[in-house]
């Protein structure tokens, strides 16, 4: 008997100021806001959002504000081609995310640089070597 399969996977980053972490994933990682929510509303009738969605190309990421896990998760991202993890690095040299490590080839077939956000939460951005 065939098991079922999954068909997409979104992770659930914690962060701890969602609103700062969205202007950092829109301004500095390059994603979009897809939408926001708010438990609550504050006292001036505004709200402040706890739980987001960003995406990028075919990934979405659900931001969760103190909840769901804790900062510091590490994520493995893939883009297409060499080319296209060079102008991403390029990019977020750019907008002065926080480069952990510039590309570099890796002994198990894959160039890959780390990046990490506001709360600590890891990027493994590669690309295969024999993608191109």
């Amino acid at each position: 008997m065939a098991r079922v399969g999954f068909t997409w996977v979104t992770p659930i980053l914690s962060v701890f100021d969602l609103v700062k972490s969205l202007e950092h994933y829109e301004k500095v990682l390059g994603f979009e806001v897809a939408w926001k929510w708010s438990e609550k509303e504050e006292f001036d009738g505004a709200t402040h959002p706890t739980f987001a969605c960003v995406c990028r190309g075919e990934i979405s990421i659900f931001l969760c504000e103190q909840g769901q896990g804790e900062p510091g998760a590490w994520m493995s991202l893939n883009v297409g081609t060499l080319d296209e993890l060079e102008e991403i690095y390029q990019e977020y040299r750019r907008t002065e995310a926080d480069i952990i490590e510039a590309p570099q080839d890796c002994s198990w077939g894959m160039r890959e640089m780390l990046v990490k956000d506001l709360d600590g939460n890891t990027f493994r951005i590669g690309c295969p070597l024999n993608n191109d």
